[in-house]
């Protein structure tokens, strides 16, 4: 009995501390499939990507000449849009580079006008600019390790307060961010027990509470066959007291 009373307390305490985190499971999980993945990312609030085939113009420089105007070794080179204007992207051995295709000007990193011409030729239904900021090391949101540009939209008539942060190397649209997908961002970590990186699936937290459910199973089951095995003594016993 004494070895029953220990297990039953294994298995209350074990349950209390694990079942907190089955409802923080049940209750993200549920917030995180309630909105679609796409609202959540913004979708709905930045066109489309403009694709990358450039019907190029007469006075569009040759790409040799853009290419040894480089100082640094060019491995690659694209075509493509920014703000509706042609650009090459060169990939050098020092990084992305952004070129103008009819002037050649360097246009990385990207100033800040430009950035806002990004901004408002990317954006859909948003409101009015309310602040435009160069950030060196952009949050862990941004999705970006290089400086970007943070700029906050107001709310429109039908759309909330948006952030977008841009590449300041390629003018990349890198991330559309609202106060949805910072609430689906926080519930995210919780789901995963990761509440600092939110990419962790293999942290100590995970862990210990794969043990506690281990061993709050095993003693579930423990205490079941006891159960059992005491209610089939019975049985064999009860004749034996008619008699």
């Amino acid at each position: 009995m004494k070895t029953f009373r220990l297990m039953s307390q294994i298995h209350l305490w074990l349950g209390a501390a694990f079942g907190v985190q089955v409802m923080l499971w049940l209750i993200s999980g549920l917030v995180m499939v309630i909105i679609p993945i796409e609202t959540i990312r913004g979708e709905h609030l930045r066109t489309p990507e403009p694709g990358a085939a450039i019907d190029w113009a007469d006075t569009a420089l040759p790409l040799a000449d853009i290419v040894d105007a480089q100082p640094t070794g060019v491995l690659s080179a694209r075509t493509g849009l920014l703000a509706d204007n042609p650009v090459w992207r060169l990939e050098t051995i020092g990084g992305p580079v952004m070129i103008d295709a009819i002037s050649g000007e360097t246009l990385s990193p990207i100033a800040e006008t430009l950035a806002l011409d990004i901004a408002r030729n990317r954006q859909r239904g948003l409101g009015e600019i309310r602040s435009t900021t160069w950030l060196q090391s952009p949050p862990r949101e941004a999705g970006l390790s290089v400086p970007a540009w943070q700029i906050e939209f107001a709310p429109g008539e039908t759309t909330p307060a948006t952030t977008f942060y841009i590449n300041s190397q390629t003018g990349e649209l890198r991330a559309v961010r609202t106060t949805a997908w910072r609430v689906y961002d926080f519930f995210w970590g919780v789901h995963i027990m990761d509440w600092s990186t939110r990419e962790n699936f293999n942290s100590w937290w995970i862990k210990i509470t794969s043990i506690i459910a281990l061993l709050f199973g095993l003693a579930g089951v423990y205490l079941t066959v006891h159960r059992l095995w005491m209610m089939a003594r019975r049985r064999r016993a009860q004749p034996s007291e008619r008699s």
